[in-house]
C-alpha cells in the first residue's frame, strides 16, 4: 500500500525546517530524517507550488532563499526568515497553542540534544515561561533534567545514590528506647514468578507486630532487559509503576521507605533518564497513596534518633550489586569489610541476593531481605535459591550514647508446600506451588 501524499501544511513544516536550519545537511540532524528525504520534499515544494523556491539547478543543496509565503491562507503559517542563529529545533505546524502533552514532547527532544528554554519556545510557539514550567513538571515527575550552559538536557545515566545527596530520613524510636520496624525487598513485581500472597501476608505480620514502618531494600519492579522479557506479565516503565502502586499491599498505619536498585528499576534509571525512586513515589501519590517514600538509589543512610535524648546512630538501607557467594554472609561481610572505621553504620539492611540471614560483622548489625519471588529460570540455571520472606526486626539503643545495643531479628521464611510441574515458561502462565509460613510439608 502506498504512503498518502503530504500535506501541503506538513511539507511547509519540512521546508520552514531546512530555511531555518540554513541547508538541508544541516537540517538531517534536527529534523531526523534522512537527507535524501529533505531533498524529495523539496521536489515535491517545487512542483506543487513552483512561485516559492529558486529552480533546483541555481542552488543543488538549497541553503538559503527568499522568504516563503504559503500559496493560500489555509496554509498553517507564513514561513519565516531565516533565523541568524539557526535553530537547531525542528518547527511544529499546528496551532498556537503548546500541545497537551508538552512536557512528554520536550523531554523526547531532551533525550536526542540539548536546547534552550528560548529554543523550545520557538519551536512549539509558545513562552519561556511555559517551557519552564513543562520542565519543571518533568522534574517533580522523576525526569533528570539539567541545566547547562547551552540550555537543558536530559542525563541519562543512573542517578547518584542517596548517601552523596539530599536530607537523611529519621526513624525515632518509641518511648521505651526500642525501634520495630519490617524489612522486606526483592519483590520483583510484574514477573510471573512474583509472590503477591507472601508479600500480603508479610504485611499482616507486619502489621500485627506493631510495625509503622517497613525498610524496602530495592527491586521491588522486575524492570525489563533483553533476558527476562519472557517472564514478565507487564512491561513498560510507566505501566511496571502504575501495577506497583495498584497491587503493591498497603495497611493503615504503615509506611515504606524503600531504596531504589541499580538493576531491574535501575534499568530504567539507566536508560530513560529518570530518577526511578522519585518517578516511583509520584506514581503511588498520583494513586492516592501517601504511604510509600522514596529513599533515594541504591544505598540510604537513615538517623535512628532516640526520642529521650536526641542521641542517634546510622542505619543503612542498601540495594548492593555483584553475585551471590558461597556462603550466606560472605558477600555481605565484604561489604562491611570495605567500609573505613568511621563510615561504618550501626546496622546494615541489605537486598537483592535474594537470601534470609542475619548477624554481626565488625560490630555492624547486618541482615538480609529475602524476597518475595519464586526461584526464576535465570536463578536456576545459576543455581541460586530464593529465600522467600522477609524480617521484623527490633532494635534496643542505648539512650545515653545512641549505640544499638541489642539487635532481634524475627526472619519469616515461606516454604513450598508440594512440587509443582509447568514450573517455567517463556510464552504463557506458570505453575505455582502453595507456600506456607508453618513451615515444610512431606
Amino acid at each position: 500500500m502506498s504512503a498518502p501524499p503530504m500535506t501541503d501544511a506538513d511539507l511547509i513544516a519540512r521546508i520552514r525546517a531546512i530555511i531555518q536550519c540554513g541547508s538541508v545537511a544541516q537540517a538531517v540532524p534536527v529534523t531526523g530524517l534522512a537527507r535524501s528525504t529533505l531533498k524529495s520534499n523539496l521536489a515535491a515544494a517545487r512542483e506543487r507550488f513552483p512561485s516559492w523556491l529558486p529552480p533546483s539547478s541555481a542552488a543543488p543543496d538549497w541553503a538559503k532563499g527568499t522568504p516563503i509565503n504559503p500559496p493560500s491562507a489555509d496554509a498553517v503559517h507564513a514561513l519565516p526568515e531565516p533565523a541568524p542563529d539557526k535553530p537547531r529545533l525542528r518547527v511544529q505546524a499546528g496551532s498556537d497553542a503548546p500541545p497537551k502533552d508538552l512536557p512528554d514532547r520536550i523531554a523526547a527532544l531532551l533525550m536526542k540534544r540539548s536546547a534552550s528554554s528560548a529554543d523550545l519556545a520557538a519551536n512549539w510557539k509558545t513562552n519561556v515561561e511555559t517551557i519552564d514550567a513543562a520542565i519543571a513538571s518533568l522534574a517533580a515527575n522523576g525526569m533528570r533534567v539539567e541545566g547547562h550552559s547551552g540550555g537543558w538536557r536530559i542525563i541519562k545515566a543512573a542517578p547518584e545514590p542517596a548517601w552523596l545527596a539530599g536530607p537523611l530520613h529519621t526513624f525515632v524510636t518509641d518511648a521505651d528506647n526500642t525501634f520495630t520496624f519490617g524489612a522486606s525487598g526483592d519483590q520483583h513485581l510484574c514477573s510471573k514468578y512474583e509472590r503477591l500472597d507472601v508479600l500480603n501476608s508479610l504485611y499482616d505480620t507486619f502489621e500485627a507486630e506493631g510495625c509503622r514502618t517497613v525498610f524496602n531494600t530495592g527491586n521491588w519492579v522486575d524492570g525489563e532487559a533483553r533476558f527476562n522479557l519472557h517472564d514478565l506479565h507487564t512491561h513498560g516503565m510507566d505501566a511496571q509503576m502504575r501495577y506497583l502502586a495498584h497491587a503493591f499491599p498497603r495497611r493503615d498505619g504503615i509506611t515504606t521507605y524503600a531504596v531504589a536498585g541499580d538493576d531491574h528499576e535501575g534499568w530504567y534509571a539507566q536508560r530513560e533518564g529518570v530518577d526511578i525512586g522519585k518517578y516511583a513515589e509520584r506514581t503511588m501519590q498520583d494513586a492516592g497513596r501517601t504511604d510509600w517514600v522514596d529513599l533515594g538509589y541504591m544505598e540510604a543512610p537513615v538517623r535512628l534518633v532516640n526520642a529521650n535524648t536526641g542521641k542517634e546512630a546510622i542505619i543503612s538501607i542498601v540495594h548492593p550489586g555483584g553475585g551471590s557467594s558461597y556462603a550466606l554472609s560472605y558477600a555481605i561481610q565484604k561489604i562491611i569489610e570495605s567500609l573505613d572505621g568511621g563510615e561504618k553504620p550501626a546496622v546494615h539492611i541489605s537486598g537483592h541476593y535474594h537470601k534470609l540471614w542475619a548477624g554481626n560483622i565488625r560490630n555492624v548489625w547486618c541482615a538480609q531481605t529475602g524476597t518475595t519471588q519464586d526461584q526464576t529460570t535465570f536463578m536456576r540455571k545459576k543455581k541460586l535459591e530464593a529465600h522467600v520472606g522477609g524480617l521484623v526486626i527490633k532494635l534496643t539503643q542505648d539512650p545515653a550514647t545512641g549505640a544499638i545495643s541489642r539487635f532481634r531479628p524475627e526472619i519469616l521464611r515461606y516454604f513450598n508446600r508440594g512440587y509443582y510441574a509447568n514450573r517455567w515458561s517463556s510464552s504463557g502462565p506458570i505453575n505455582k506451588a502453595h507456600r506456607d509460613f508453618a513451615g515444610i510439608a512431606a
